[in-house]
């Protein structure tokens, strides 16, 4: 029978199988072995839960310091789904809360966090996103700015060149008005004179059927002459003229008749020779017009057309006298015609008769005032008669008249500059270029006018953009020359001495000498400025071939010669003495004088010399000095104190001057006034001069 063993809890009703003894210590032992084995495990998971613990907390107080609350919230309930009973973890999720909280009231929250490197590390990032911010600030205004800027441009392009465009309709608008006035008024005077010629030609023709028939006759013949001008058939028209002529004299009515037909024909003839292109069919226009003219007056002396026709013939053949005498007649005959008015006073001009030129010019404008060539020339013979307060107005009158009259503004900006008025020469000038961009003259002394006023980066530029229009293969030394100096004053030395160079070997293609002379003496000049100093001695000696009298080349050939190493004086002072025989009140040439012969010890001949410079600019403190000094040297101590005091009076901090008169004092046994001048250094200027002026202080109190 087998045995049973029951359990100590209740009876399961399942049977166990009994074990022998060697059965149930191996069961024992093995028991043992799961128990040692199941603490060791339970062992390494507790020391891998709290290992695991330990990172997980490390990481949410990482979040909390940070400020990712809701990651360190989220962590710490899925820790806490796991262990609900832990104290920490709550203790942390209520920091959370609290810090969160705060942030929300308050955004300038400050975390304490217990590693000092942590600190400085978060810092570090805190200041890198705040100065990339800053940057990107800084950025975003700047774009902002160049957005306005490039705004504001785009507006002031759009709204100039709508004002250019509302200035060009407003032009055109003048000039057509004035096409038009003038228009009307030469149909008016052709209606009145045609008038005029019916008037005469219906009272013959009411004599009798047989004239009337006569005058109808040659009438149509140069009616049709007339329309064959029009159509430009010039040799059909000249034939139908010829058959007019053919038919005078009529019957009756002469000699008035025929002139007044002879002078109609001429004046279709002249008028037009004025549109003619070919210049082989002008010619023969205005020959014949000038032979129906002449034929005209020998019938009628008094026929103002013709003789205004046989003056223009004259004036275009430069046969001035003959034409002032015709155009005479003709506005005599015809005060009313301001073309007359207007030729008779060119031709008047030409011959320089300006006084009776004004008279006519005038009589034009009165007669058509919106007609601007006689407002023009009116203006050129007020500035030949010196009336540059007239001349001024009838400019801007005239250009009043054609806004388009780039003359007009030329000429004004011309007076303007002479006048010293260079804004309103700049103005002037800029308005010429408006009209013609490629009036290389308006250019050329546009830039001039802008470095007389100091405006050098402009002056530059319009010197560039006119040389830009040179014709290819040509140079313009002239230019060149003027570009160099303004650059040499710009500082810009290499392209200065480039722009001197091509001048001075263009020179030859300018034709007057005088302006040669300049061309060399600038590249003589900048040769010296640039320390090239035996090119500027030869360059200086050229000049002299082209101008014997260019007095800056003798004064500055001469400053060359006196300042060497070992001053060369006599040259210098040939040179100098040179300058003065050519004008004894120029001012370098007498300072110069005085500076080589106090040089060579020549002291009354030096005092004589700055003096007269000291005359020409009383203000000159170099002088002054250089004068007192003189005085010195030549023991007139009293004038050299005088002098001395007078520098002072005007420069109260020139050392050197209050040096020099301690001296003149102590030349003159004056060492209290001596020493006075010398402690006034020592006190207002200690550096100036210490060695010298303690030496002297140091021998007035040993005497």
């Amino acid at each position: 029978m087998e045995n049973y063993e029951f359990s100590d809890g209740y009876n399961s009703g399942i049977k166990k199988k009994s074990f022998t003894k060697k059965q149930k210590i191996f069961i024992a032992c093995l028991a043992s072995s799961l128990v040692v084995i199941i603490f060791l495990i339970c062992l390494l998971c507790c020391n891998s839960s709290g290992s695991a613990r330990s990172k997980a907390i490390s990481l949410i107080e990482n979040y909390i310091s940070r400020g990712f609350y809701d990651q360190a919230s989220d962590k710490i309930t899925e820790l806490l789904e796991k262990n609900p009973d832990d104290e920490e973890l709550w203790s942390l999720l209520a920091k959370i809360k609290s810090q969160k909280d705060s942030s929300q009231g308050n955004q300038n929250v400050n975390v304490n966090i217990d590693t000092s490197s942590l600190e400085n590390s978060i810092e570090k990032n805190f200041e890198i996103q705040r100065q990339e911010s800053e940057k990107m600030r800084l950025q975003s205004e700047k774009n902002l700015e160049i957005q306005r800027q490039e705004s504001e441009k785009t507006m002031k392009e759009m709204q100039n060149l709508i004002r250019k465009q509302q200035e060009q309709q407003e032009l055109q608008k003048k000039q057509q008005e004035q096409e038009e006035k003038l228009q009307k008024q030469k149909e008016e005077q052709r209606k009145k004179e045609e008038e005029a010629r019916k008037a005469k030609e219906a009272e013959l023709a009411r004599k009798n059927a047989q004239l009337k028939k006569e005058i109808d006759d040659v009438n149509e013949v140069i009616l049709l002459g007339k329309a064959a001008l029009n159509s430009g058939n010039i040799s059909e028209a000249l034939s139908y003229f010829t058959e007019a002529q053919k038919k005078l004299p009529v019957s009756q009515g002469e000699p008035d008749f025929s002139a007044s037909k002879y002078s109609e024909m001429a004046k279709a003839l002249w008028e037009a020779s004025q549109t003619e292109s070919s210049l082989e069919q002008k010619r023969k226009l205005i020959d014949q017009a000038k032979t129906y003219a002449e034929t005209a007056v020998s019938k009628n002396p008094k026929d103002a057309s013709s003789h205004f026709i046989i003056g223009m013939y004259n004036l275009d053949k430069k046969d001035m006298p003959k034409a002032l005498e015709s155009l005479t007649k003709a506005a005599t005959y015809d005060a009313n015609n301001y073309l007359y008015f207007y030729n008779l006073g060119r031709v008047q001009y030409m011959l320089k008769k300006f006084t009776a030129a004004k008279s006519s010019f005038s009589t034009s404008c009165s007669l058509n005032s919106v007609f601007a060539p006689a407002r023009y020339n009116l203006a050129l013979t007020n500035l030949r008669l010196n009336d540059t307060k007239s001349a001024l107005s009838d400019l801007r009158k005239a250009h009043d008249i054609d806004p388009r009259h780039e003359k007009a503004y030329l000429e004004e900006a011309r007076l303007l500059s002479r006048l010293s008025d260079l804004n309103g020469a700049i103005t002037a000038y800029l308005n010429v270029i408006k009209i013609n961009n490629m009036n290389r003259d308006a250019l050329n002394e546009l830039a001039a006018v802008y470095s007389r006023a100091g405006k050098l980066s402009e002056s530059e530029s319009y010197f560039r953009k006119s040389l830009a229009l040179l014709p290819q293969n040509t140079d313009d030394p002239v230019t060149y020359y003027n570009l160099s100096s303004v650059l040499y004053e710009e500082n810009k030395i290499t392209e200065a001495v480039t722009y001197a160079k091509k001048a001075y070997d263009t020179k030859d293609s300018v034709k007057d000498n005088s302006a040669k002379a300049n061309i060399v003496y600038n590249y003589a000049l900048i040769s010296e400025k640039t320390g090239d100093i035996d090119n500027a001695i030869k360059y200086y000696s050229e000049v002299f071939s082209y101008n014997p009298n260019h007095i800056k080349t003798y004064i500055n050939l001469g400053s060359i010669y006196l300042n060497f190493l070992e001053p060369d004086i006599e040259n210098a002072l040939s040179l100098f003495l040179k300058a003065y025989s050519i004008d004894k009140n120029n001012f370098e040439a007498n300072n110069n004088l005085g500076s080589a012969y106090l040089l060579k010890k020549e002291f009354k001949e030096a005092i004589t010399y700055f003096q007269n410079a000291l005359k020409i600019d009383s203000k000159n403190n170099e002088v002054r000095s250089n004068l007192a000094q003189a005085f010195a040297s030549d023991q007139q101590f009293d004038n050299a104190k005088t002098t001395y005091l007078e520098l002072l009076k005007l420069d109260s901090s020139n050392w050197n001057a209050f040096l020099e008169l301690s001296k003149v004092c102590l030349a003159m046994g004056d060492s209290e006034g001596a020493e006075k001048y010398l402690v006034t250094i020592q006190e207002k200027a200690p550096d100036f001069r210490i060695d010298e002026v303690s030496s002297l202080l140091k021998s007035i109190e040993q005497n």
